[in-house]
């Protein structure tokens, strides 16, 4: 709701990222590297959170990925637009993907701050249902300007 009512305040068209979307950020323009960090590595402490370290911390404690983008595997979670098919990758396109039609639960990508770095590889991918009882810190969400051309300046 957030992502569309930005939209409509700016005159853009704003949603949440797809997940091809959110992956192509996270690996920096599709590059082949397993964490969404400044080199693709984690170094706890210079570039991903330390030993022991289990809140919520500020945005840019820790540099951004090549693209600009902070935190895009290891503070929390962030909600995607596409729903969740644990069999959609073995028939969908090969670019672009826009994720299935329909369906109960979003995908999910990134993890939360008490995760293990396993959880944060480029292309790890959760789900849940998309209104949940709760609020929790650790879940989040990102917006994108879904058009192919660039922004005028």
């Amino acid at each position: 709701d957030y992502c569309v009512w930005l939209g409509e305040l700016s005159g853009l068209p704003v949603d949440l990222p797809t997940e091809a979307q959110y992956e192509y950020a996270a690996r920096s323009r599709g590059k082949h590297v397993l964490y969404a960090t400044d080199n693709g590595y984690i170094e706890r402490g210079r570039n991903y959170r330390g030993e022991g370290e289990s809140k919520t911390y500020a945005v840019d404690k820790y540099p951004p990925n090549p693209l600009g983008l902070y935190d895009m595997g290891g503070n929390a979670t962030s909600w995607i637009n596409d729903w969740y098919d644990p069999e959609y990758y073995q028939h969908s396109p090969v670019d672009d993907p826009r994720g299935p039609a329909t369906g109960t639960e979003k995908v999910i990508r990134g993890a939360v701050v008490i995760a293990s770095p396993d959880l944060t590889f480029t292309m790890a991918r959760s789900h849940d249902t998309s209104v949940l009882k709760d609020y929790y810190s650790t879940n989040s969400y990102r917006c994108a300007i879904q058009q192919s051309t660039p922004l005028k300046r």
